[in-house]
Parts: structure tokens; C-alpha cells; sequence
């Protein structure tokens, strides 16, 4: 009989009680069963847990509660650290999976090298009301694979689904918290931007993840995410040596990368 080999890694913070219930029981309802759900109560203060009562009863089922509100990244970490199986997979405490998600993407990575360290596909975004209505679903299909660091950075892409080699997230170290706000905000593209430095990105061209847009999304807040982000590609760029300077572009108000300009005679990048 297989072991164990994917973990489920969900940390979260008030998603509300039926989020994370559709959220759980979309992993118990995969096609492929040698999981295991590691869930991080970021001291949540609603009743997101009373809906997930019997999931709780699952021997396969870890919950750490932390007694104080930490943030997304000191969240996730605290479950790396008690996570052995080979790979991860990231599950947003509002989104699901499709019932093949989990088989799909382990056939996958059991068939590429070990520099790959981050697996993704296509998603479909569901649009939601205040009232919890499905307003419009919109497939999201395309991707790519990224080898080289600039290229990726310059892509703008945020992968979705997260599926990761467990022993590339321990060696740099987790999800970095050294940035003005803690690890609190866009914590997926610190970890890729660590990741890609070392390793490669995979992409498959595969349905996988139901991204819920809803009023209360931690991303609708636009100001902020866009003061993060150009703190982001400051950071990675010097981290990378400061070849190169950024030029951003506006996207339906999202601050994207646009440029590298060379700082060291080298050819511009876009």
C-alpha cells in the first residue's frame, strides 16, 4: 500500500464556516487518497470550525491553532515544519479543488526532475456576491514553464494550483518574513522569487482550482497589494545583484512589472 506522499496545506483566518468546509471536503473527494491535510488556524475568532467537525475526526487531518494572529507566511511555515511527505499543496482556505487536482499534478511531478520545485495549471475563477451567489465562472487556461528568474519575474504570473517539493520549500527556508509587513501579503510571489533562484517551474495545461472571487478577498484591497509588489521586485532585484532597474506598467489597476533596464551595460528585458 502507498504512504502518504502529498500533504494538504491550508492555513487560515476566519474564512467562515462554509468556505472552509467546501474547501475540505473537495479533498475528500479526490480521486487519489494517500494525502494528508495539514490545517493552520491563524487564531481565527468565527466558526469556521464547527463546519469541519467530522473532517476532524480524520486521522489524516492535523490542525495547529496558534494563540495569536501571526500572518499568511509564520502560518504556512508552521505547518512546513511538521510536514514530511515529498510534496505540498497549497489550498486557500475559499478555494477547492477539482476531484482529479491532487492525482493529476503527483502523476505529473513523479515524471520531472528534481530541479522542478513548483508545479501549477489552469484555474477557474468563480465570482460570488455578498450573498454567496456563483455570478459568473471564467476558466483561466494558459501558463508556462519558467527555467530562467528574470523571464519569470517579467511573466507577471502568479501560479495557481501550488504544488511543491517539499525538501526545495525547506531549503530557502519557508516563506520569507523579512519584509516591512511580515509575510503578511503576497507571500506566493516572495516564495517563487526565492524558488525560482535555485530551481525550475513546471506548468501543465490541466483544469485543477476553483479560485473563488468574493467582496472579502485579502487581494481586493488594490493599494496596498500594489505598494507590496513594487517593494517585491525591488527586494528580488537586489537580491539578484541589481543588474537590473524596473520600469511597472498599470493592469486594470495592478501594478505589473513591464521592464529591466540594465544597470550594468547589459540588454533591457521585456
Amino acid at each position: 500500500m502507498m504512504d502518504t506522499v502529498v500533504t494538504v496545506l491550508t492555513p487560515f483566518y476566519n474564512p467562515g464556516k462554509r468556505f472552509l468546509k467546501e474547501a475540505m471536503d473537495s479533498v475528500f473527494s479526490q480521486t487519489f487518497k494517500h494525502w494528508e491535510i495539514v490545517l493552520v488556524d491563524d487564531a481565527s475568532t468565527d466558526d469556521s470550525l464547527e463546519g469541519i467537525e467530522e473532517h476532524l475526526k480524520d486521522p489524516r487531518v492535523h490542525l495547529i491553532r496558534n494563540s495569536k494572529n501571526l500572518g499568511q507566511s509564520n502560518a504556512q511555515n508552521a505547518g512546513l515544519d511538521i510536514i514530511e511527505t515529498p510534496y505540498i499543496i497549497k489550498l486557500d482556505s475559499d478555494d477547492w479543488f477539482f476531484p482529479d487536482t491532487i492525482e493529476t499534478m503527483w502523476k505529473e511531478m513523479e515524471q520531472l526532475p528534481e530541479e522542478v520545485a513548483l508545479l501549477w495549471g489552469n484555474k477557474t475563477d468563480v465570482y460570488e456576491d455578498r450573498q454567496g451567489n456563483t455570478c459568473l465562472s471564467v476558466p483561466r487556461k494558459g501558463g508556462a514553464s519558467y527555467h530562467e528568474k528574470y523571464k519569470f519575474l517579467l511573466s507577471n504570473d502568479v501560479p495557481f494550483p501550488r504544488f511543491y517539493r517539499t525538501d526545495a520549500l525547506k531549503a530557502v527556508g519557508g516563506w520569507p518574513t523579512d519584509d516591512p509587513w511580515e509575510g503578511r501579503v503576497m507571500e506566493d510571489r516572495r516564495i517563487d522569487a526565492r524558488l525560482i533562484e535555485k530551481y525550475h517551474i513546471h506548468w501543465i495545461d490541466h483544469m485543477l482550482y476553483n479560485y473563488r472571487q468574493h467582496p472579502h478577498n485579502a487581494t481586493k484591497q488594490l493599494d496596498l497589494y500594489n505598494e507590496v509588489f513594487e517593494w517585491h521586485i525591488y527586494d528580488t532585484l537586489k537580491r539578484w545583484g541589481n543588474e537590473y532597474s524596473p520600469v511597472f506598467k498599470y493592469h486594470c489597476g495592478w501594478k505589473q512589472l513591464a521592464e529591466l533596464l540594465p544597470t550594468h551595460g547589459k540588454d533591457s528585458i521585456n
